[in-house]
């Protein structure tokens, strides 16, 4: 497994981010981002019970569910149900309905739909509806989190889709209260708030703005991902990217 960050680098990232809590309180979520281009996509991942996994998701004109991050990187045989349902329908079978066995870890799927919202969700609704049990938290407390982001739908069009399929949000959206329940998290741009590389510390100015951002978003008791540099979630708990 390779980490996105240094042990160093988690440390200077805690400090500034969450400064009330000491790096030994500290949980930390891993997150495999463009999971596809692992060596082996989905199960090495899975073995480390990372946190959360992103696919790539394209409708494509015939109809199918295809993985990659960009239209020429599609192959007829990258498909989203043989590389990231199935595996987990299998085993939620082995493991009586749980991710892995004899745990009670959250598995969270991102979904990043790069084709169209419609009619890409609902492909992606109607596939995952024949698995309950792996998919649904009322079908199964244990079920994988399915969380959308990408080419998200419109927040007045998260009604037409089923509970079980919650959203990525943006920062700047007044959402009502029944669209809010929807959002699973918030995810804005870093680069909106600072440029750092992680290396140093962040300018008082840029510090300000990114702890603003951090608590506008816990203000909606929601947890906030940084694109590409970190993923905050809820004061003490630190959610890195794993690649």
């Amino acid at each position: 497994m390779k980490i996105a960050y240094s042990k160093p680098v988690l440390a200077t990232l805690a400090f500034i981010f969450l400064g009330l809590y000491a790096i030994a309180q500290q949980r930390v979520l891993v997150h495999s981002h463009n999971d596809y281009r692992q060596r082996v996509p989905f199960y090495q991942a899975y073995a480390q019970e990372v946190f959360s996994i992103e696919a790539d998701v394209y409708l494509t004109a015939d109809g199918k569910l295809l993985v990659g991050h960009d239209r020429k990187d599609l192959t007829k045989s990258a498909t989203f149900k043989d590389m990231y349902v199935m595996p987990l329908v299998r085993l939620f079978e082995q493991h009586g309905g749980k991710a892995w066995k004899g745990s009670d870890n959250i598995l969270q799927l991102m979904i990043e739909l790069k084709s169209s919202a419609e009619p890409t969700l609902s492909k992606v609704v109607a596939l995952l509806k024949h698995y309950p049990k792996v998919f649904d938290p009322i079908a199964n407390p244990n079920a994988v989190r399915v969380v959308i982001t990408g080419n998200v739908p419109k927040p007045g069009n998260f009604a037409q889709y089923p509970k079980f399929i919650s959203f990525d949000g943006q920062i700047n959206t007044e959402y009502t209260p029944e669209q809010l329940s929807r959002v699973a998290l918030i995810s804005p741009p870093f680069f909106e708030y600072a440029k750092w590389n992680g290396k140093g510390t962040l300018t008082a100015d840029q510090k300000l703005k990114v702890t603003n951002a951090i608590q506008k978003v816990h203000s909606l008791g929601k947890p906030i991902r940084f694109w590409e540099r970190l993923m905050v979630l809820p004061p003490g708990i630190l959610y890195i990217r794993w690649e």
